[in-house]
C-alpha cells in the first residue's frame, strides 16, 4: 500500500517544480505516476487529466484529488491535494511579502521571462503523450485538428465545456 507520506512528497514535488499552470504539471505526473511509480495505468491517468479539465476549479488540485481518492480514499485526495497546494502558497507568502522590492528588478523579469519556452516545451510534450497514448481511433485525430482549429478561430468566444461535452458525447456514441 502506497504511503501518506510518498502520496504527499510526490504531489509536493510536483506543486514545487510546476509552474504555468495545471496543464504543465501533466507530464512530470504522467512520468511519475505512470512510468516511474506505475501507481496509476496509462488508460487512467488519461481519464484523470479528461475529468480534471472538466471538472471546475485548477486542473492540478483535480488531478492531485482524483489520484489521491484512487489511491488511498479520501484521506488520499487530502494528502495529494494539499501536497500540491503546499508550494504555491509557501512561494506566494514569500513573494507577498518581499514583492515591493523586486517589482522592477531585471533579473528577476529575465527569470521569469527564461521559464516560458520551459511551460511551453511542458505542455507541447504533454499534448504529444495523450496524443500518443490515449486518443482511440483515426477519428480522434481528425476530431482534435477540428476543435483545435475551432479554438484558433474562435478563441475565448468558444465555450470549451461545451465542446468537452460534445466530445464526450461522441465518445459515448462511437464507443459504447
Amino acid at each position: 500500500m502506497i504511503s501518506f507520506l510518498a502520496l504527499f512528497g510526490v504531489f509536493f514535488k510536483i506543486g514545487m517544480f510546476t509552474f504555468g499552470g495545471g496543464q504543465a504539471m501533466i507530464p512530470l505526473l504522467q512520468k511519475d505516476l505512470v512510468v516511474n511509480l506505475a501507481w496509476v495505468p496509462m488508460k487512467e491517468f488519461l481519464d484523470f487529466v479528461a475529468i480534471s479539465e472538466i471538472t471546475p476549479g485548477p486542473v492540478a488540485i483535480n488531478m492531485a484529488t482524483f489520484v489521491g481518492y484512487k489511491l488511498r480514499g479520501l484521506t488520499g485526495a487530502l494528502v495529494t491535494s494539499l501536497g500540491v497546494i503546499l508550494p504555491s502558497f509557501i512561494i506566494i507568502l514569500i513573494i507577498a511579502t518581499v514583492a515591493h522590492t523586486f517589482r522592477t528588478n531585471r533579473w528577476v523579469s529575465a527569470f521569469l521571462d527564461g521559464l516560458q519556452p520551459v511551460v511551453l516545451a511542458l505542455l507541447t510534450y504533454a499534448v504529444y503523450s495523450i496524443a500518443r497514448g490515449g486518443i482511440p481511433a483515426w477519428w480522434g485525430y481528425i476530431a482534435a485538428l477540428g476543435i483545435l482549429l475551432l479554438i484558433l478561430k474562435y478563441g475565448k468566444k468558444l465555450n470549451l465545456f461545451l465542446v468537452l461535452l460534445a466530445a464526450g458525447g461522441l465518445g459515448l456514441l462511437m464507443f459504447r
